[in-house]
C-alpha cells in the first residue's frame, strides 16, 4: 500500500492531486478555483441547477497538527461555507485522521458535510493512489519520493556514486521543478537509450540529469557513474539493466581531442553500443559551448548524430511559472527565518525576483542560502541589492572558497575582457604568468610550476566558461554578475589594479577597464585623484613600449591610451611625435576606431597644423573599409569637424589626384557593401506592401548618397544602380507575420495563465501571517 506523507508537495500540488483523485472516485470533472481571495473553495463541480453542487476545500497543514487544523476550521472556514451554501461539501487534508477526527470535522461543517466519508485524510489519499496507479505515476515527485522508491534509488545507486544517499535525494526531489519538457527528456532517453543534457553552468543541467537518474534507479537500473569512458566500458554488463551517468563528458576529454585520435572515437562508439542495448541507458551532461566547439574539432562527434537526443537547458526554457516554483521551493528549503521568508509573499515582491535580469537557478539558491550572505538585515531592499550587486553573492566564494592563485587569474582575466566578450587561452596564460612572475619578484611568491592549470581547474564551471574550437580555447565569465563583482572589487582599491598593470602584457589592460575622469554610463575603475593618476602615468610610461595589441597597431594603441587617460599638457610633445611617425599600410577594425578617435582629438584640440602626415591618415581610413557602418563613421568624422571638411574640399581643387583616390576607395567599398547596407534598412523585413517597401529602399539609397556628400564626394554607382527583389521579400514577410501572430497569441494566453497561477502560489499566507509552505 502507498504510504506517502505528502511532504514533497505544496498546497497547490495537493489540490491538483486531490482534484485528480476525486474526479476518478466520483466520476465528475472538478475544476480548480480561480486565484483570488479565499472564499472557501479550492475545487468545485458545478451544474446548471447549482453552481456549488460540490465544493472541495484542501488543507495541507504540514507540521501543524490536527488540533491547530480544527481550531482554524472553526474560526476561519465555517462562515465561508455558510455563505457558499454548497449542496455537498468535501474537506481534504494531508494529515492522518482518526474516526473521531473525522467526526469532529464533520460536525464543524454541519450540515454541509453529509458523512465522514467526505472528510478525507492521509490514509484515504494513499488508498486512492493504490486504486489509481496512473495518477500516482502522473504526480512524478510524489511517486519518486515514496519510501520504497527511495530505498531502491539508494540501493541501486550506492555502488556508482557515494552522493546517492537518502537525505540528498529527498532534498533534490523536493526542490526540483519538472517543467513541460521533463517528460520529453524521459521519452528521448527511452527511445534512443541516451540523452545529452547541455546548457550553461548553473542553469540546471545536473539537476535534470540527477532526476532522470533517480527515475531509472527506481526502475531497478544499476548506476555506473563515469569519470572516464574506459570506466564505462569496463563496467558494461550485457545482461544487466544499467544506467551510465557521465557528467561534463566533453569537459573531461576535450583537451585530449587535439592530441589523441581515440578520445572522440571512444565516446561515439560507446554511445552506439548503448543505443543497441535495450537494457542500457546513458546520460551525458555538457556545457553547450563545449559541445559546439568539440563538434568543430572532431568530425566523429560532428557526424555521430548525437543531437538526436540533445536536450538543452536554457534560461529561455524556464517560464515565469517555472521560475516562480523554483524560487518558492528554495525559500522553503532555506535556513531563512519565517519572518525573512515572508518578504517574498508580500507586496508582489516575488515578481521583482522572477523578472530580474540576473535570474538563474544557482543565483536563486545563493540568495536563499544564509551561508552565502553577509550578516545584515534580510529585507526586500537587501534581496534586490543582492540581485543588483554581485558582491553579496560572490564575496564569500571569491575570498574564501578559492585559492589566492585562482583569484589572481580571475582578476587578470577581467583586465583582458573589457573590449571583447571572451579571452583566449594564449593571452590569458601569458598575462597570468606575467602576474605570477611579478608576485615572485615583489611579494616573495613561491612558484609551484602549475599555477595556471591549477587555477583553471578550480574556476572552470564555477566562475568561468571554457570554449574550445579548432583554432583556440577561450574563456568568459559564466555570469555577468561576476564581472560586476570584480569591477567593484577594483573600484574599492585601484591600487590593486595598479599592481596588475605593473605586470601587464596587453594594451587592453590599460585601455578598457580604467579612466582618469568619470565616464557616464560606463564601468571604469577610477584613477581620478592626483596621486593615483601620477602612478598610472608612470606605470604606462614604463610598460607602453613592451605591450601587445590584439590584432591592432601598437603605435595607434599607445596614442589612443595617452589621449584617453592623460591631459594634453602631459602628453602633447610625445603625442605629436608619435602621430607624425605613423606609417600605416593596413587598418584592422580596432585600428580604425583608434585612428578616428585620434583624428577627433586632433581636431578638438586645434592640433591639425602640427600633423604633417594628415593626408595619409585620412586616405588610410577611406581604403578597404570592411563594413558600411565604418563608411558612415568615416563620413561623420569629416562632416563633424570643419577642419576635415575644408581639407577634402581643398584637395578637390588643389590635389585632384588625391581626391580621386578617396572617391575611388569609397566607391570600391560600396561595391562590396551595398547589398549589406540596403538589406539592413529598418522595416525592410516587416512591411507587407510593395509600395511601402520601395519607399524604404529609395529612402535608404538617398541616405547612402548623403553619406558620400557628407564626405565631400559624388554618389557611388553601386548604390545608384542597386536593385532589390521586392516580391520575394514581401512573400517572406507575409509568412513570417503569420508565425509571429500565432506566437504572440500563444504568449498572451500563457502569460495570462502564468500571472494568475504565480500570484496564487505566492498568496499562501494565513490571516495570522503563517506560511502554509511545502516544496513544489
Amino acid at each position: 500500500m502507498a504510504n506517502y506523507d505528502f511532504s514533497t508537495l505544496n498546497d497547490r500540488d495537493l489540490e491538483e492531486l486531490t482534484r485528480d483523485l476525486l474526479s476518478k472516485v466520483l466520476n465528475v470533472n472538478f475544476q480548480s478555483f480561480k486565484p483570488g481571495k479565499d472564499k472557501g473553495i479550492d475545487l468545485r463541480y458545478s451544474t446548471v441547477n447549482d453552481e456549488n453542487e460540490i465544493v472541495v476545500q484542501v488543507k495541507h497543514y504540514l507540521g501543524s497538527g490536527i488540533s491547530k487544523l480544527k481550531l482554524d476550521l472553526s474560526n476561519n472556514e465555517t462562515q465561508k461555507v455558510v455563505t457558499l451554501k454548497p449542496k455537498r461539501y468535501i474537506f481534504c487534508t494531508s494529515l492522518p485522521l482518526s474516526p473521531q477526527d473525522k467526526e469532529d470535522i464533520k460536525n464543524i461543517f454541519n450540515p454541509y458535510i453529509h458523512s465522514t466519508s467526505d472528510v478525507i485524510g492521509k490514509e484515504d489519499l494513499n488508498k486512492w493512489l493504490d486504486d489509481y496507479p496512473e495518477i500516482q505515476e502522473r504526480h512524478f515527485k510524489l511517486w519518486l519520493s515514496s519510501i520504497d522508491i527511495i530505498k531502491k534509488i539508494v540501493k541501486n545507486g550506492i555502488k556508482g556514486r557515494s552522493e546517492f544517499y537518502k537525505e540528498k535525494i529527498i532534498k533534490e526531489i523536493t526542490v526540483y521543478v519538472p517543467n513541460k519538457t521533463h517528460s520529453e527528456a524521459v521519452s528521448a532517453l527511452n527511445k534512443n537509450h541516451f540523452i545529452l543534457v547541455t546548457g550553461a553552468p548553473g542553469i540546471g543541467k545536473s539537476t535534470l540529469a540527477n532526476m532522470l537518474t533517480y527515475q531509472f534507479l527506481a526502475e531497478d537500473f544499476e548506476l555506473v557513474y563515469v569519470r572516464e569512458i574506459t570506466e564505462a566500458e569496463e563496467a558494461f554488463s550485457p545482461e544487466k539493466k544499467q544506467i551510465f551517468y557521465f557528467d561534463d563528458f566533453l569537459g573531461a576529454i576535450t583537451l585530449d581531442l587535439y592530441s589523441s585520435r581515440n578520445a572522440d572515437s571512444a565516446i561515439v562508439n560507446f554511445i552506439e553500443r548503448v543505443r543497441d542495448d535495450k537494457h542500457k541507458r546513458l546520460i551525458l551532461t555538457c556545457r553547450t559551448t563545449i559541445l559546439n566547439q568539440a563538434k568543430n574539432i572532431s568530425d566523429k562527434i560532428e557526424n555521430s548524430n548525437i543531437d538526436i537526443s540533445n536536450y538543452e537547458v536554457r534560461i529561455e526554457n524556464y517560464t515565469n511559472w517555472d521560475k516562480a516554483r523554483i524560487l518558492y521551493n528554495h525559500i522553503y528549503l532555506s535556513d531563512l527565518s519565517d519572518e525573512q521568508k515572508l518578504i517574498y509573499f508580500q507586496n508582489d515582491f516575488h515578481w521583482k525576483v522572477i523578472k530580474h535580469r540576473y535570474y538563474n537557478p544557482r543565483l536563486i539558491q545563493g540568495i536563499t542560502n544564509k551561508s552565502n550572505l553577509v550578516d545584515t538585515e534580510y529585507s526586500e531592499k537587501f534581496v534586490l541589492e543582492i540581485l543588483n550587486d554581485p558582491n553579496k553573492i560572490w564575496e564569500k566564494p571569491f575570498n574564501i572558497q578559492i585559492s589566492n592563485v585562482s583569484r589572481l587569474l580571475l582578476l587578470t582575466m577581467y583586465s583582458l575582457s573589457g573590449g571583447i566578450y571572451y579571452v583566449t587561452d594564449e593571452r590569458l596564460k601569458e598575462a597570468f604568468n606575467s602576474r605570477i612572475n611579478h608576485e615572485v619578484v615583489y611579494n616573495n611568491y613561491q612558484k609551484n610550476g602549475n599555477e595556471y592549470n591549477f587555477a583553471l581547474k578550480e574556476l572552470v564551471g564555477a566562475f568561468i566558461i571554457r570554449t574550445i574550437d579548432k583554432n583556440d580555447t577561450r574563456y568568459s565569465f559564466f555570469n555577468p554578475s561576476i564581472d560586476d563583482f570584480i569591477f567593484t572589487y577594483f573600484q574599492n582599491s585601484n591600487e590593486e589594479y595598479l599592481q596588475l598593470l605593473k605586470s601587464s602584457v596587453y594594451f587592453e589592460q590599460f585601455k578598457y577597464r580604467i579612466a582618469t575622469t568619470v565616464v557616464k554610463g560606463e564601468k571604469r575603475i577610477s584613477f581620478s585623484n592626483k596621486n593615483s593618476r601620477k602612478k598610472l602615468y608612470d606605470t604606462f610610461s614604463e610598460k607602453k613600449d613592451f605591450l601587445k595589441g590584439f590584432h591592432s597597431n601598437a603605435s595607434l594603441n599607445i596614442i589612443s591610451i595617452l589621449i584617453r587617460l592623460f591631459s594634453k599638457s602631459e602628453i602633447e610633445v610625445e603625442l605629436l611625435k608619435r602621430i607624425n611617425d605613423l606609417d600605416i599600410s593596413y587598418l584592422s577594425w580596432e585600428d580604425r576606431d583608434n585612428l578616428i578617435e585620434i583624428l577627433k582629438y586632433i581636431a578638438e584640440n586645434n592640433l591639425i597644423k602640427e600633423i604633417n602626415n594628415l593626408p595619409n591618415l585620412i586616405k588610410a581610413l577611406s581604403k578597404d573599409i570592411p563594413s558600411h557602418y565604418l563608411i558612415k563613421t568615416f563620413s561623420n568624422l569629416i562632416k563633424s569637424n570643419i577642419c576635415y571638411t575644408d581639407f577634402i574640399s581643398e584637395s578637390k581643387i588643389k590635389n585632384n589626384e588625391y581626391y580621386n583616390e578617396i572617391q575611388k576607395n569609397i566607391d570600391i567599398s560600396w561595391e562590396k557593401l551595398s547589398n549589406d547596407y540596403m538589406t539592413d534598412a529598418y522595416g525592410i523585413d516587416n512591411t507587407l506592401e510593395i509600395d511601402e517597401l520601395d519607399d524604404i529602399l529609395n529612402k535608404r539609397k538617398q541616405e547612402a548618397i548623403q553619406i558620400n556628400i557628407d564626405i565631400g564626394l559624388d554618389a557611388s554607382e553601386a548604390i545608384i544602380e542597386y536593385e532589390f527583389d521586392t516580391s520575394s521579400q514581401i512573400e517572406f514577410n507575409k509568412e513570417k507575420s503569420k508565425d509571429k501572430d500565432v506566437k504572440i497569441q500563444s504568449f498572451k494566453e500563457n502569460t495570462r495563465d502564468e500571472v494568475l497561477e504565480i500570484n496564487r502560489l505566492f498568496n499562501s499566507i494565513s490571516k495570522g501571517g503563517n506560511l502554509f509552505m511545502a516544496p513544489f
